[in-house]
């Protein structure tokens, strides 16, 4: 099910290309909100699944470093190494709300994150509502008195599963930030402060 988590990720986004420029990640969710509305429980029970798993791939202490470089160039430039659990969180899913290519690069090198091949702006690096998504695009079509039915079921049917907000969730080692992180990805943080002028 793990294709169905990326399919339709990808398929309800429409700013691939040079689209991307325009990419606007609360529209993403909307759009992918009604796609998913059309898909039976266990298939959003998946979707909620995988997702979950994958917040938990990006938990690293390079995806934090990524995020302490985008984070901070769309503010004043300050890498001052700050880690906001929940901004940590809101990244992780605007991240892969960018697709499954985009996931394997930067899983493999942050480096990839800013190319030509992902023109998207830097200016949002949140999309919280992926997080709710799955509850969301099954209450439009299911009058559920539980707000949570699709979490409550993953959590239920596969309790090794570290849910996104568990305290469970540990790095293996610290992120750079400060001069470090300036040292350690001068030609990224470049290339960001160029994307964000853009």
């Amino acid at each position: 099910m793990e294709n169905f988590f990326w399919e339709s990720i990808e398929k309800s986004n429409q700013w691939t290309g040079e689209n991307w420029k325009e990419y606007d990640p609360n529209e993403h969710i909307k759009s992918l909100t009604n796609l998913l509305s059309t898909s039976d429980k266990e298939s959003l029970i998946q979707f909620e699944k995988t997702l979950q798993e994958k917040l938990n791939v990006l938990y690293t202490k390079e995806i934090a470093e990524l995020y302490f470089i985008l984070d901070g160039i769309r503010n004043t430039i300050n890498f001052d190494g700050y880690l906001s659990e929940d901004g940590f969180i809101y990244f992780r899913c605007w991240l892969l709300l960018k697709g499954k290519d985009f996931f394997e690069e930067i899983t493999r090198d942050i480096n990839l994150a800013i190319s030509e091949r992902y023109p998207f702006p830097i200016e949002e690096i949140w999309a919280e509502g992926l997080l709710y998504i799955s509850d969301k695009a099954y209450a439009l079509h299911h009058e559920n008195e539980d707000l949570y039915a699709i979490q409550d079921a993953v959590e239920e049917l596969y309790p090794d599963v570290i849910h996104f907000d568990s305290m469970d969730n540990e790095m293996e080692d610290e992120p750079a930030y400060g001069e470090e992180l300036e040292a350690k990805y001068p030609e990224l943080i470049a290339k960001a402060i160029a994307r964000k002028g853009n």
